[in-house]
């Protein structure tokens, strides 16, 4: 046992001392384009980008034998993108970390990407002219007015919690946060809610979302003509326009939740490709359930700077679904006066 032990320290040794050395040969930037992008799901002006507003937020230190801040943003980037063991990541011969390392990278730069650009690129609109850019969007794509964004929650599963774990058992039997997410016609990621465990339901999270509040408000002050579009799932609110089930074919109602359940799908395919985009999300996540949210937070932003950049990551539209499960009884009576009223202005 001894000696398996002095191997196992002198392998360990080896290593410590390997790595830098490969370290110093590596320029994650001189791979080929296409295999870049498989790799990192950014291309090299956007990954140029994104590290050049975070590295000088990044721990910097004169020590010869660190790991450059350029390969922790990288070794984060391939962590996003695959979501492998962080061992295996590790060993990548451009990356060449320990899985310490990548763990202690892990938290650095997500955290450091979410305080640097989540402000300027995950936005919910509050000008006219942001709303009318999204509503004409909307009317062209779907021939839906007024629409100023989809809602929906998508889980990201996590292993069991140590602190308040029935808090995150949801209805499927798996531990998850359960995250909100608004989108526009482009599926661009407007508004980004991390706060909820996954026994959480959607309609809740809703209620208690600083969107609706902003809504709200904004309804009270005579803004009538703005919505969000949620599935059945949500309460029939003036400024949240749900879906009418059993409506007749070829009445005013059904053309309305047709148009409706279209326009919707918006926010189902934007949580499609960002969790074909970074795989991360649809793996289980071994973080806690705070850092899980940052890191879904920054393939947010991840995610809307590839759109920008006209970084096609396209899937297959998903079939619209509403979940039967997810009945909600609170509707606001002014609420189904808001979609009366909506119905026979544009859909008689």
């Amino acid at each position: 046992m001894a000696a398996e032990e002095e191997e196992r320290l002198e392998d360990f040794r080896n290593q410590n001392i390997e790595r830098p050395i490969m370290r110093d040969g590596s320029d994650p930037f001189s791979i080929e384009d296409v295999r870049f992008v498989e790799l990192f799901r950014l291309n090299k002006d956007m990954a140029q980008y994104v590290y050049n507003g975070i590295g000088p937020n990044m721990v910097q230190t004169n020590n010869p034998v660190a790991i450059p801040s350029i390969l922790k943003f990288f070794g984060v980037l391939r962590f996003l993108a695959t979501g492998a063991y962080q061992r295996v990541i590790g060993c990548g011969f451009d990356i060449s970390m320990s899985q310490q390392s990548i763990s202690r990278a892990v938290e650095e730069v997500t955290t450091t990407i979410t305080n640097t650009f989540s402000e300027q690129w995950i936005n919910f609109p509050t000008t006219e002219a942001s709303k009318n850019n999204i509503k004409q969007g909307f009317m062209a794509a779907f021939n839906f007015p007024g629409v100023i964004g989809a809602v929906d929650c998508t889980h990201v599963e996590i292993v069991r919690p140590s602190m308040e774990e029935h808090n995150y058992l949801n209805r499927k039997g798996y531990h998850s946060k359960n995250i909100q997410l608004i989108c526009d016609h482009q599926l661009k990621i407007l508004n980004i809610n991390i706060r909820y465990a996954g026994a959480t339901h959607d309609a809740y999270i809703w209620r208690n979302s600083r969107v609706r509040e902003q809504l709200e408000r904004n309804y009270e002050r005579g803004e009538r003509n703005s919505w969000l579009l949620g599935d059945s799932g949500y309460p029939q609110e003036p400024w949240l326009m749900t879906p009418i089930g059993n409506a007749l074919p070829n009445t005013p109602e059904h053309r309305y939740t047709q148009a409706q359940i279209r326009a919707r799908n918006s926010v189902e395919r934007c949580i499609g490709v960002l969790k074909g985009r970074f795989l991360c999300l649809s793996k289980i996540m071994r973080y806690s359930p705070e850092k899980v949210g940052n890191i879904f937070n920054d393939c947010g932003i991840l995610h809307n700077i590839c759109l920008n950049g006209v970084l096609d990551f396209d899937l297959p539209l998903p079939p619209p679904a509403d979940d039967p499960d997810n009945n909600v009884f609170n509707n606001r009576g002014d609420g189904h006066i808001s979609r009366q009223n909506l119905i026979q202005r544009y859909f008689t």
